[in-house]
């Protein structure tokens, strides 16, 4: 859910759009849900706006059968990590799916999700590459990571840092997609040799110091030492599936 702007008063905010959802307005179904499902608290992590997951899934349900994309998204996630109501996979992908139809690239990166933690690296990239078509900036880093490492599909190099780019100068990304894209590109071009080429991307990516592994890079390369890059996916488990095989973490690996 996009958050109002300026919203001063969360509690009032709620009972509006509690008062309009049950005089059946979808776009208030849709909205009150995803407060309900996230909540809201303040800068001091006290709750402002409750979590309230069972009244959350209802309202999605509601709007998801009423027609709206945004929250058949959140219905497919709901039962994906079951937040609300118990997990059930099919479930999830059927409404990702309709979500997807309806062009939400968000739910195309969920459902690759779904197939890479099931080791189904294939259908994981077709779904990567369903939402950056989508022109999701997130996207097209999933997709230049497996080519980068031939996850799911033959390894291109060029390919990668073709998605990295388009990644890097996307409108529709996160801050944090932006960051790994260029980090990512940044090892591209170590492996090449071409470490004069890494060292922007990787002092872009380091900025703001949320990214100890584009400085630990930076750092190796400034000492002139052996290089030795993470080539992990920023700040996911990395037991999980879909990693390419880094010798820093390797040992943090649960087997096959």
């Amino acid at each position: 859910m996009a958050r109002p702007r300026r919203v001063t008063n969360w509690p009032k905010h709620r009972a509006v759009l509690e008062g309009r959802a049950l005089a059946g307005d979808t776009e208030s179904m849709a909205d009150l849900g995803l407060l309900l499902r996230d909540g809201i608290q303040d800068r001091r992590g006290r709750a402002i706006v409750r979590r309230n997951l069972k009244k959350s899934f209802f309202l999605l349900c509601r709007a998801a059968d009423r027609g709206h994309d945004v929250a058949a998204c959140a219905l497919g996630y709901a039962y994906d990590c079951g937040l609300g109501t118990v997990r059930n996979r099919n479930l999830a992908l059927r409404w990702y799916k309709r979500a997807w139809r309806a062009g939400e690239s968000a739910a195309a990166t969920n459902i690759a999700t779904v197939y890479r933690d099931e080791r189904k690296h294939r259908i994981a990239f077709q779904w990567w590459k369903r939402s950056e078509s989508l022109d999701d900036g997130d996207a097209a880093v999933d997709v230049g990571y497996c080519y980068q490492y031939g996850i799911g599909t033959r390894r291109s190099v060029p390919l990668a840092k073709r998605m990295y780019r388009r990644a890097i100068s996307s409108a529709n990304i996160s801050a944090f997609g932006r960051e790994e894209a260029m980090y990512h590109l940044a090892i591209a071009y170590v492996d090449d040799g071409r470490v004069s080429s890494a060292i922007p991307h990787l002092a872009r990516a380091a900025t703001d110091g949320d990214f100890p592994e584009a400085s630990s890079l930076l750092r190796q390369i400034r000492l002139k030492g052996n290089l030795r890059p993470c080539r992990c996916r920023r700040e996911m488990d990395k037991w999980r599936p879909g990693h390419a095989v880094c010798d820093r973490h390797a040992r943090s690996r649960k087997p096959a």
